[in-house]
């Protein structure tokens, strides 16, 4: 009985911890906190340079289905779409960074301008857009590496923020998928500047 106990107890532990981890994965962190306290900062829109998709490079990725897209004697608006969806999930990832952190007094805008601040810097290097198949199906999965820098560009914080969602018969696009990763990962990056600037 006690031995069941013991057991149920070092479970419910366990499941405690996996809840409160954190969903980031800490690259480098500058001591003492810089960020205590602070109110401002500004962020860039996300960088894609050196962008993969599945193992792909982007214009590998790109080329591939221009060319599925001829081969059936169809016009293929991949290109197009996916800068698209890059630029619509800068922009929700913006949108839910900023809103995640205003209601306590803590305002990011747009960088524009002098850098007089702290600046967030987001970059996507992976995005895996996954499959709908009916039969058959595979999440998305995008990697952000996010970094913050003085006004001056010195590193004092990265992280890397990973995000799933899953392919189904209401998310078949994997542009639908992106976006959705894109508000996931602003809302941690949220958590993340709110737990350096209120020291938590």
């Amino acid at each position: 009985m006690l031995k069941r106990s013991l057991m149920l107890l070092s479970m419910t532990i366990g499941l405690w911890l996996m809840g409160c981890a954190p969903r980031w994965t800490v690259i480098s962190q500058a001591t003492p906190n810089p960020f205590l306290g602070k109110k401002e900062f500004v962020v860039m829109p996300i960088d894609y340079t050196g962008l993969k998709i599945g193992e792909k490079t982007e214009e590998e990725y790109l080329s591939g289905k221009e060319e599925k897209a001829d081969a059936k004697g169809k016009d293929s608006n991949t290109r197009s779409n996916l800068e698209g969806d890059k630029a619509e999930m800068s922009q929700f990832f913006q949108e839910k960074l900023k809103n995640g952190v205003a209601g306590d007094g803590i305002k990011i805008t747009a960088a524009a301008g002098e850098i007089t601040g702290f600046v967030i810097k987001p970059h996507i290097g992976s995005m895996e857009p996954g499959f709908y198949a009916y039969v058959a199906s595979r999440p998305s999965r995008t990697v952000m590496r996010l970094k913050i820098e003085d006004k001056d560009g010195k590193l004092l914080d990265e992280i890397e923020i990973v995000s799933s969602s899953a392919a189904t018969m209401t998310s078949p696009a994997a542009g639908n998928r992106y976006r959705s990763d894109s508000k996931v990962i602003g809302d941690i990056a949220a958590d993340y500047i709110l737990s350096r600037v209120l020291g938590e």
